[in-house]
């Protein structure tokens, strides 16, 4: 798919970056810290097939701001307990950066958002244990106990 973006997604760092298309040439623009999923995240090449504003995970859980990769695998926003952006779990948003998911690539509210608002269906999405690594790894970002909602959440 020739879209605007794509994504390369290194497992074995929990960094996602995305790639510009600028003149024919696809530029690294930004980096964003993900909790893959380790081995249940599939290594490959897909193409962005669909988006929810809120999507049923696994648990039930829920997830924000989610675009599907490929099968059951999302970029989403770390799980939330309902359909309410004050019942995140604060564990999970801690681990961002760490392999923590069940093969989905987790982001904070903000990042994902991110994706969902700017990669238009039909994004290329590349995963990999090895993808380069064109920036620092972005910094984590801790919230207390306690806090049970994504400080990057812009409806918060």
């Amino acid at each position: 798919a020739n879209t605007k973006y794509w994504i390369k997604v290194n497992k074995q760092a929990n960094v996602a970056t995305v790639y510009q298309l600028k003149n024919g040439t696809y530029k690294p623009i930004k980096a964003f810290l993900v909790s893959c999923g380790g081995a249940n995240t599939p290594a490959g090449t897909f193409y962005t097939p669909a988006k929810y504003r809120w999507q049923t995970l696994m648990g039930p859980s829920y997830g924000q701001y989610c675009t599907r990769v490929h099968g059951g695998v999302l970029f989403h926003s770390v799980w939330y307990y309902e359909k309410n952006p004050s019942t995140q779990s604060t564990v999970q948003f801690n681990k961002l950066g760490q392999t923590a998911s069940h093969g989905c690539i987790r982001l904070s509210v903000g990042d994902a958002k991110w994706i969902y608002d700017n990669c238009a269906l039909g994004t290329t999405v590349t995963i990999s244990d090895t993808a380069a690594m064109l920036f620092d790894k972005p910094a984590t970002i801790k919230i207390p106990a306690g806090q049970d909602w994504d400080p990057t959440d812009p409806n918060v």
